[in-house]
């Protein structure tokens, strides 16, 4: 498994348990052997002063458990934080290099829940259960052997009871195993119901469907009640389990003993001594068990964070070429299928864009200007055909310098919890004067000049407190300042009036002249001065021209002007 692989600088730590595991098991286990010399040798020929000394050894063999005890778990909380952050780091990591195909084929909810409470789980268990897996085992052998030298002939009496107690245990192992998985399962479909009723509050509210999603929801939530209460059922059986078990061996020990004490072949403090190894040795069993019943959670959560990091990204950062400048993009017979799609959303695009001009792309929804956009930023990969940049295949570029060529504007604007100032420029680093002009040119200085924080105005979760068009605006002013080379605007303007569409549209124009500028819409008004319009129909490019050539050559344009003849 490629997560055990994260335990390799993590050995200091094993080493240290199980030192501090053997002095804390010699420690327990010398404890009865000296109250059986007390009673025997001390109590009976009352010799106080060798009950001062053997007192004196149980205080300091006390202290030294202790102390023991103390550094055993500090290195079992290391231990298990730090292999919990490499987890979850290593899969922060594998996830950023997956491409939309991976991302949708987990699906967003798995992927959180894989990231959380799966990483949760093996880092709780670890945190207890390695300390314990350690500890039990030798507590356990060390327990027998000492219990057998105090009293052979009552050591039958604890075999049975172990056999009991495992027969029981592995009963209740069988049942709770495949439940295990089942569970997991429900949480991601608890956490993608949770996902899709928060995002969609506006929507079920305004067509009165509360109760419907009420139901749907509680519906995956009895589920997963339901199970955990099964679970918790069976599991809680444990402890009621070996009290009975240890309690009823303890009777038919003081039983059986009272033969051998009256046949002075036994003595009292080594009976006393026996029946506390042997609750020591019920007990490192319980433990021991009890770890195997968590055991199953464990190689579930295992199993399903090896899927992430052991999957294989369809689109791989093999490309040596940096690229640092943009001259041209062309597309020659590109075509693309979404994977289990019946045919191409894609059908043989041809066209080439040159640095400086201004490219509109227009289409209805479901045409495929989007995918377009996913092609130039490697998100996705072209089926067949190929995308040259600068006359170079765009799979021979090195991905990160791919990406940086292009200023992005998103079809959906997302601003992140924090600061205007944090939302704009990141971890780089700006001048007052670049941010000032980037934010005059995207229309949204006066809102910045309006609020007393300014720059330190506190965007909230989702941008609730910012309208739909300021989100935009702060999208275009945020893509301004990433200094790319192309400008693409990904349906960017939608929820922009038309006279501030223009105004950003003018300043962009007169502010970068210099760069390929791409504009994909279903507005008309928005590419109106473009030098070229490509009208895209179907996943076809339907026809190429000026706005004034398409009107007259174009029917899919025309449609699109008549409909929005007010606009434009």
């Amino acid at each position: 498994m490629k997560i055990l692989k994260l335990l390799k600088d993590l050995k200091i730590y094993i080493f240290a348990m199980i030192v501090f595991s053997i002095i804390q098991v010699f420690c327990e286990l010398y404890l009865p052997n000296i109250m059986s010399d007390i009673v025997d040798v001390g109590i009976v020929s009352s010799d106080k002063a060798f009950i001062i000394k053997e007192i004196v050894y149980m205080l300091i063999i006390t202290v030294v458990g202790l102390l023991s005890n103390i550094m055993l778990v500090h290195a079992t909380s290391k231990f298990s934080n730090i292999f919990g952050y490499k987890i979850r780091d290593s899969l922060y990591k594998k996830i950023n290099t997956f491409s939309k195909k991976e991302i949708d084929n987990f699906g967003a909810s798995t992927l959180i829940t894989r990231s959380t409470n799966n990483v949760s789980n093996i880092t709780s268990t670890f945190s207890f259960g390695l300390r314990l897996v350690i500890f039990a085992p030798i507590m356990g052998i060390g327990a027998s052997i000492m219990g057998y030298k105090q009293a052979a002939n009552l050591a039958p009496v604890v075999v049975i009871a172990v056999v009991i107690l495992l027969i029981s245990l592995f009963t209740i192992f069988a049942l709770v195993y495949p439940k295990f998985e089942v569970i997991q399962k429900l949480l991601d479909k608890l956490n993608a119901s949770s996902r899709e009723i928060l995002s969609g509050l506006r929507v079920i509210k305004s067509f009165n469907k509360e109760n419907y999603f009420k139901k749907r929801f509680n519906k995956v939530n009895e589920e997963n009640k339901n199970l955990n209460i099964y679970l918790n059922k069976i599991l809680y059986l444990i402890q009621p389990m070996m009290i009975l078990i240890i309690n009823i061996a303890t009777i038919i020990i003081i039983y059986i003993s009272t033969k051998y004490l009256e046949a002075n072949t036994l003595e009292i403090g080594s009976m006393m001594a026996f029946i506390q190894y042997m609750g020591i040795i019920l007990t490192s069993f319980l433990i021991l068990l009890v770890i195997i019943l968590n055991i199953p959670r464990v190689i579930v959560s295992f199993k399903r964070i090896n899927e992430i990091l052991n999957a294989e990204v369809s689109i791989e950062n093999e490309g040596k070429i940096k690229l640092h400048n943009l001259e041209s993009i062309e597309f020659k017979d590109v075509c693309f299928r979404y994977e289990n799609a019946k045919s191409d959303m894609l059908k043989n695009l041809n066209f080439r864009i040159e640095k400086g001009e201004n490219i509109g792309i227009i289409g209805s929804s479901g045409s495929g200007k989007t995918t377009i956009v996913n092609l130039l930023l490697r998100h996705i990969d072209v089926t067949s055909g190929e995308i040259l940049i600068n006359g170079i295949n765009i799979q021979d570029y090195d991905i990160e310098s791919l990406r940086n060529i292009f200023a992005y504007t998103p079809q959906k604007s997302l601003l992140f919890k924090g600061s205007i100032k944090e939302n704009l420029i990141f971890d780089s680093k700006y001048n007052l004067d670049k941010i000032n002009n980037a934010m005059y040119i995207a229309n949204i200085k006066d809102f910045i000049d309006s609020n007393v924080e300014g720059y330190n105005y506190i965007v909230e979760q989702s941008a609730v407190n910012l309208s739909g068009g300021q989100k935009q605006r702060m999208s275009i002013a945020r893509a301004l300042l990433s200094g790319g080379e192309c400008l693409l605007f990904d349906d960017s303007f939608s929820a922009i009036d038309y006279i501030t569409d223009k105004r950003i549209r003018d300043a962009i124009k007169k502010n970068y002249k210099d760069k390929m500028v791409i504009l994909i819409t279903q507005r008309v008004g928005t590419i109106q001065n473009a030098d070229r319009i490509f009208v895209i129909e179907s996943g076809k490019i339907e026809s190429i021209g000026t706005y004034k050539e398409l009107l007259k050559n174009s029917k899919v344009f025309k449609e699109f002007v008549d409909s929005q003849k007010m606009e434009v």
